[in-house]
């Protein structure tokens, strides 16, 4: 039985709805996060749709049989896709995440960026896997927003600490981790589309964030913390 219909875009809205519930929750703001999570996702899938189109004006028609063509034409097909689907991440959640100076700003923006990329990825999915089989369809789109999440994640971290950061430092800090977003999206694609090793390639382009970040959190200093100061919290 293959995926088409009703039933098929009801499976993916049920799926993005469990994924943005759960990636946004937290007490008191997970409808708010969630909104901007869906708005933000939105916006990507839009800006992504429009990059397509101009590519395709331009005479670049980008298709996975692209990706499964000799090494330097799927290469530049990867680079390409890579750059349109992380650079239209990248604005939709750089547009709703909340002001630099709102309360557990950290929070807010990593939460905003895993539900944005949570209903890009079941979003695509559910237009790329119209006709395929259930249980491949139904896994690649439950899964989709965790790779989705991590390969957003290097630009996802630099927005959710812009606070203090100067306009400057942020701009260079948010492309540099776009660009190395948009080349690990780019190599998982390339990967995948090459038979016997390409499996393994695609599992270490998403590992690549997954232990930054896990090494990032175990090594990372731990913030000073606050003294009391005339009667206001200060830090040092």
């Amino acid at each position: 039985m293959e995926t088409e219909g009703l039933a098929w875009l009801a499976a993916c809205a049920a799926l993005a709805a469990v994924w943005v519930i759960a990636v946004s929750w937290q007490p008191g703001r997970t409808v708010a996060t969630a909104v901007r999570g869906v708005l933000g996702g939105g916006i990507a899938l839009a800006t992504a749709w429009f990059g397509y189109r101009v590519m395709d004006a331009a005479g670049v028609d980008l298709r996975w049989e692209w990706l499964s063509a000799r090494a330097w034409p799927a290469l530049g097909a990867a680079a390409a896709i890579g750059i349109i689907e992380e650079g239209s991440k990248l604005l939709g959640i750089a547009l709703v995440v909340s002001p630099p100076r709102r309360g557990l700003r950290r929070r807010n923006v990593l939460g905003t960026s895993a539900a944005a990329a949570a209903v890009f990825a079941v979003a695509e999915a559910a237009l790329a896997l119209r006709g395929a089989s259930w249980p491949l369809a139904l896994s690649r789109a439950a899964l989709g927003p965790v790779a989705h999440a991590l390969l957003a994640a290097p630009f996802a971290v630099a927005l959710a600490e812009a606070t203090g950061a100067t306009p400057g430092r942020l701009a260079l800090r948010v492309t540099a981790a776009a660009a190395i977003a948009a080349a690990l999206h780019g190599l998982g694609d390339f990967c995948v589309a090459r038979p016997g090793w390409g499996r393994l390639g695609f599992a270490a382009a998403l590992l690549v964030p997954a232990i930054w970040l896990f090494a990032r959190a175990r090594f990372r200093p731990a913030p000073a913390p606050a003294v009391q100061m005339g009667g206001r919290l200060r830090g040092p």
